[in-house]
Order: C-alpha cells, then structure tokens, then sequence
C-alpha cells in the first residue's frame, strides 16, 4: 500500500475507533487493557530472543511460568505501572516530556533519584557512540521541541520513528534507553489517536535497522515496519470493535 494512501486510511480508522470508544467506557477499558499488553510485549525486544512468545497477560496475571527469569518479572510489572501511568497524562492531555522520560525511568531503575547520564558509554548494541552526557538534557529538549512545532508536519509514524531513533542516538540514561524509545514511539501513537505496536521484529532486525537508522542508511526499511505494524494494529483494534458493539447490538 503506498505511503499516501495508508495515511489516508489512518486517518480514517482515527476517526472511527475515537468514535467507537468514545461513550463505550467497557470497550475503551478493554482496547487498553490489549493495548497495555502490546506495550510491554514490545519493551520486551532486546531482553529476549523470543520477546513474542513471552506470556505476559499470565504474568500480569499474577502467575510465574518457569521459563522466564525471575528479573524479567520485576521488569514486566515495573513496565505495566509505567504504561498506567502514561494513561493518566494522555487522559490529562500531556504530551511527552522530558519529565515523563525520567519518570519512567525511576520506575524501571527502582531509582527514586534517578536521572540523566553522567557517563559516556559506547552502545555496543547499536554499534554507537551517543553524545557526551553534558549535552543530552538539551538534545532531549530539542528533539521533544521540533516534533511538537508547528514546521514538523503531521506524519505522526514518522514523528514517533524520530522520537524513538533520537532517543537512542541520545542514550539519555545508564539504562533501559531502548525499553524507553519504544514507550516514547507508543506514547506519541496513543496521543496522536493510533494504535500502540508490540514490534513484532526480531530481536536480530530490531538491532540492525536502528543501528542503520543511526548510521542515517536505509531508514525507510524501519519506517515500512512501522507503518505496516500501526496499519494493521488499527485494522485489527477496529475489526474487533466492530464485533463487540454488533454482539451487543444483539443482546
């Protein structure tokens, strides 16, 4: 589908899945509730080799399979309290912030006090070398400011893949940057009316399009996956909202 008529057809599923959810409180409970799912699943990317096959909802659900490690609890659980809390400022009317980075961070890190790097690693996992720590208050600031001006146009996927690239490229924290570039991409789908995605990638692809995203090489692959993932996460958020309302339309 090329480019022009997905944005076209976003628009449209915008329209109709506010309408839907908008006086439905149970549906709109409900699509959070997968949307929460998808979020963690997708923070999930670079911690396993498997990230799709994690059962989150049963580990949210309190049980504790076996085969994943006891950390990777703590984590999930830190990550759904993090996505509550996103859904208090978007029902609020926040935009993302700096502030709301490194909240989430605090809730990841179970740091208190935690805030911007003072060191100046080299992330091996992007094969990257973000700048110094001095600077990075001001880049977030930077790059928060010029996606919400007015010149930076109204491609919202593009906007979220700039948010969720710089943020790595900044590597703003000591950890958990890249588990927060995709809480930042979802953040800004969700205020912007669109589904949030789980990143049905590979862990493998995942590295290798944003360490080429970084390189400034072949940046359309990773924008293709986005636009693809959030096209047919409306269509199927829609699709079932169509039947539930129908089913109740029956009772």
């Amino acid at each position: 589908m090329a480019d022009k008529k997905v944005h076209e057809e976003l628009y449209r599923m915008r329209i109709e899945l506010a309408a839907m959810l908008k006086n439905n409180r149970l549906l709109y409970s409900a699509v959070q509730e997968v949307n929460r799912i998808d979020m963690v699943r997708a923070s999930l990317i670079l911690r396993s080799s498997a990230h799709d096959k994690v059962p989150v909802e049963k580990i949210l659900d309190g049980e504790l399979p076996k085969e994943v490690p006891v950390k990777e609890y703590v984590f999930i659980e830190s990550f759904s309290n993090l996505v509550r809390i996103a859904y208090s400022n978007l029902d609020m009317g926040n935009s993302l912030d700096k502030h709301l980075l490194i909240s989430g961070y605090r809730i990841l890190s179970e740091n208190e006090n935690g805030y911007f790097r003072k060191s100046n690693p080299v992330v091996y996992t992007f094969n990257h070398v973000p700048p110094h720590a001095v600077d990075v208050e001001d880049r977030i600031t930077d790059c928060l400011r010029r996606v919400y001006s007015r010149e930076s146009g109204n491609n919202i996927i593009l906007k979220a893949m700039y948010i969720h690239n710089k943020i790595i490229d900044i590597y703003p924290f000591e950890d958990y940057n890249a588990e927060l570039a995709i809480f930042a991409l979802n953040y800004y789908l969700l205020e912007n009316g669109l589904a949030p995605i789980s990143m049905a990638l590979t862990k493998q692809d995942y590295q290798t399009q944003v360490s080429d995203c970084l390189k400034g090489i072949h940046q359309e692959k990773f924008y293709n996956f986005l636009c693809g993932a959030i096209y047919d996460k409306m269509n199927g958020t829609i699709e079932a909202c169509r039947e539930y309302i129908r089913n109740q339309n029956e009772l």
